[in-house]
């Protein structure tokens, strides 16, 4: 599936502030920064990575899953694509 400009803006907005994020825990070691608050950063990006990977697993469900209903092997390939995803995860 391809993504149009609309849908893939927030995306890119949100990758863009998780770089800016890890960009600035750079600045906060060079800057002697205190442990807490590097780790309150490091947990906060990790908390932008997963509501960006559960945005993209909701936009591959509600569009590339359902697209390929109505071709069975389509279908299976989608549905081995999340199971996959599933695995990977919990590993």
């Amino acid at each position: 599936m391809e993504r149009s400009c609309h849908e893939s803006a927030p995306l890119l907005g949100r990758v863009n502030r998780i770089a800016g994020q890890v960009q600035g825990i750079g600045r906060m070691i060079t800057e002697n920064r205190e442990c807490p608050d590097i780790l309150h950063t490091i947990s906060a990006i990790h908390a932008a990575l997963r509501g960006l990977e559960s945005k993209l697993l909701e936009d591959h469900v509600r569009h590339c899953v359902t697209e390929a209903a109505a071709d069975a092997t389509q279908l299976d390939r989608r549905m081995e694509e999340l199971i996959a995803l599933y695995k990977r995860r919990l590993a």
